[in-house]
Order: C-alpha cells, then structure tokens, then sequence
C-alpha cells in the first residue's frame, strides 16, 4: 500500500495551520444545534458504551504512562502558556457567571471563631465550607 512520506505529511500539516481556523470557524457557525444532538438518548447511551470501553482497556492509564513528566511540562509550557491568556480573556464573564453561586454560598456561611487548635479549625470552619459546595455543585450540575 502507498501512504505519502512523513516529510509530505508534515508539509501538508504545515501548510494547512493557515486554513484551518477559518474552516473550523465556519464549520461551527454553519451546526445548527449541536445540544440536540450531543444530547439524545442515542448520544448519551454511546458515550457511555464507549467510557466504558475505554475504561476496559485502561486506556487512561495508558495514555498517562506514555507521555513523560518532561514531555508534559514541555507541551504546558510551549502551548498551553502560549494560550492561556486569550482562554482565560474569551472566558471571563462566562467565569464570573459560574463562580457567583459559589461565593454566594461561602459569604453566607457564618463559621465559628478560629481556636488555637489547627484540627479543631479544620473541622469547624474547613469541613462546612466543603460539604457546602459540594452540596451546592450536586444541586446545580
């Protein structure tokens, strides 16, 4: 079977980095509901049939053991550094709005006085403070 080179390969990579963003970008604009879909019955039952293919397999455990501490932090730095800020910026309000029910819940906490105690600390103010957002998160997902 003839495949083309890797060197014919990566030039088409290359040469396709200028033209992909703008067909990403009009492929998204042209779904017309991507819920409906994503969200079916038909959907849901394949997403799980395929976790729980993948977890059959251990194919998280294997993709952990394949990628070295180094060629992470390398990707983390050269990519997602380069990222971040642009991510962090087109999500801001969406954050903002997220994060409210949470700092909501905590402000209206009232927790006892901290004690000279670093356990009993823990267990009076750090354990409410947990459950209740734990709570709070299986209330609202």
């Amino acid at each position: 079977m003839k495949i083309k080179s890797q060197a014919e390969i990566s030039k088409k990579w290359g040469d396709a980095i200028g033209r992909v963003p703008g067909a990403y970008k009009a492929g998204v604009a042209a779904t017309t509901d991507w819920q409906e879909k994503a969200g079916s019955a038909d959907a849901e039952a394949l997403w799980k049939t395929k976790i729980d293919e993948a977890a059959a397999r251990h194919a998280r455990q294997k993709a952990i053991a394949a990628t070295s501490n180094e060629e992470w932090r390398s990707a983390a730095v050269n990519k997602g550094a380069a990222r971040i800020g642009a991510g962090m910026t087109a999500a801001q309000s969406k954050r903002a709005m997220k994060h409210e029910p949470y700092r909501a819940a905590i402000e209206g906490m009232t927790l006892p006085a901290k004690t000279s105690d670093p356990a009993q600390n823990v267990t009076n103010r750090v354990i409410p403070i947990a459950v209740g957002l734990s709570e709070l998160k299986k209330s609202i997902a």
